[in-house]
């Protein structure tokens, strides 16, 4: 098995094998398995891709960017479970409404050096991914759950 994970320092995809289990195969059967494996680590290495940079674009225009997280861009990241839990925690918090808690992507920081970076995006499996950032200096990690849906991508949990 495979984990994939990108650095945004080097901006360079490192590719971590783990140990496998050796078995005992009839050598058709093992040019039959390897080509299966080849193919869902080319699958898994592309949504991998795509993953990666839709939540770095995310992360750097809207978490820690300038622009305004509207509906339409939280239609476009995020799944509806996933902007509900945004919209309430907005409006627990504020008393005029009509907006998402994007704060939840951050470290809760008010105050510190001007950093804000994605240091590192670790695929973890299961469309589960652990993101490294610095948010003004405090480092700190959150686990983005994906989902595919229609062939999109969207951020369905995060923890």
């Amino acid at each position: 098995m495979a984990a994939t994970a990108f650095s945004c320092s080097d901006k360079q995809e490192q590719q971590q094998q783990s140990s496998s289990t050796t078995t005992t195969m009839s050598s058709s059967a093992e040019e039959s398995s390897s080509s299966a494996v080849e193919s869902s680590s080319s699958i898994s290495n592309a949504l991998d891709a795509k993953v990666f940079e839709k939540i770095l674009t995310f992360y750097t225009n809207y978490i820690f960017g300038d622009e305004f997280a509207s509906d339409s861009v939280i239609a476009k990241y995020c799944t509806k479970e996933l902007a509900q839990e945004l919209s309430k925690a907005y409006n627990d918090e504020f008393s005029d409404g009509g907006g998402y808690a994007v704060w939840k992507f951050r470290s809760g920081a008010q105050d510190g050096e001007d950093i804000h970076e994605i240091e590192k995006i670790e695929s973890l499996g299961d469309g589960k991914y652990l993101v490294h950032y610095n948010d003004m200096g405090n480092k700190g990690t959150h686990t983005i759950t994906i989902v595919q849906q229609n062939g999109d991508i969207f951020f369905d949990k995060l923890d």
